[in-house]
């Protein structure tokens, strides 16, 4: 006899990054549960999602927009969880789409809160980014929640409209939110799609000039995967509202994270300084994640040592069980 589903979930841009890995944990934490991705596969890949999910019957895939009301009330029926991935992602694809970056964040957002309301869902997470800073000194630094913040990109700007309905909606009591503004998540099969370390790691695999956009000295505040979903999940599962940080409250330059893939690889490749694509490349992020770790029992497991080496590793394997050659933009 089948074990009775009591908890069904909505994962939307469940197909990405950070969405598979979710799910993935999700399986793996609790078996009574039944997930419905929502994804327009846009960046992530279904076949990926299936390979990782041992759960097969209890997933449901779902090709769709988070615009579409009519699609929407068609799966909301009976969940009571949403984790809010979706949203246009990758540096250069917002870069190329401001319009729908703006619209996909904003207006999909608004939409698909306001039918889960609808349908009676409990609880709603949203990822939001640490974008939503925008430009900080290096004095000025830990990036602290209750900063006075002015976002200084699209995504941005987007990110922090969204976290600001989520906070109208809690408060207003019509639905129970909360949100995390991750910082540089990073690990197992990520895609390129302009996101710095796994665009440098198969460079060094493939003994390629690892590019650097400006000087490298600026420094990111990297967060592995596992950490990400931990962080994420714990949050969730609580009864906590507002927004907090999942960051590792660690700082490493970039020319340094060059530097340790090259190394980690054991690549000939050389460090190549190229322009950058937006003012924001330059500048440095580190957050302040005591609020998280004061509301949960969440703490990072991963630095950016073992971090790197499990990615690194990943890559390299995939590279030999497929006998082929990664190849990045």
């Amino acid at each position: 006899m089948n074990a009775k589903i009591n908890e069904r979930i909505l994962v939307t841009g469940g197909a990405g990054f950070i969405g598979t890995h979710l799910i993935k944990e999700l399986f793996r934490r609790k078996k009574d549960i039944h997930i419905v991705v929502l994804d327009d596969f846009s960046v992530g890949k279904k076949e990926k999602l299936i390979s990782i999910c041992e759960n097969a019957k209890k997933l449901k895939i779902v090709k769709g927009d988070i615009r579409d009301k009519e699609m929407l009330d068609k799966i909301l029926p009976g969940i009571t969880i949403v984790y809010h991935m979706a949203a246009v992602v990758g540096v250069d694809r917002v870069i190329a789409m401001p319009k729908e970056t703006w619209d996909v964040d904003i207006n999909g957002t608004k939409t698909l809160i306001e039918r889960c309301i609808q349908h009676k869902v409990k609880r709603f997470f949203l990822a939001s980014s640490s974008e939503c800073y925008g430009r900080y000194s290096s004095k000025d630094l830990p990036m602290k929640e209750s900063d006075q913040i002015a976002p200084n990109t699209d995504y941005g700007r987007a990110k922090y409209e969204c976290e600001k309905v989520c906070e109208q909606y809690t408060k207003d009591k019509r639905i129970s939110c909360v949100a995390a503004r991750y910082f540089n998540v990073y690990g197992r099969f990520q895609s390129f799609n302009g996101y710095v370390i796994p665009n440098m790691v198969v460079q060094a695999l493939n003994n390629e000039p690892i590019r650097i956009y400006g000087h490298g000295d600026q420094f990111r505040d990297f967060m592995y995967i596992d950490d990400t979903v931990d962080a994420t999940i714990k949050l969730t599962q609580s009864s906590l509202t507002g927004t907090y940080n999942i960051g590792s409250a660690e700082y490493t330059s970039i020319k340094n994270i060059a530097k340790t893939i090259i190394k980690l690889t054991g690549s000939d490749s050389i460090i190549a300084h190229v322009p950058i694509r937006r003012p924001t490349d330059t500048e440095s992020k580190l957050s302040d994640n005591t609020k998280i770790r004061k509301a949960t029992d969440w703490k990072p497991k991963h630095n950016i040592s073992t971090g790197l080496k499990e990615t690194v590793e990943s890559y390299r394997r995939h590279l030999n069980e497929c006998n082929c050659n990664l190849r990045t933009p």
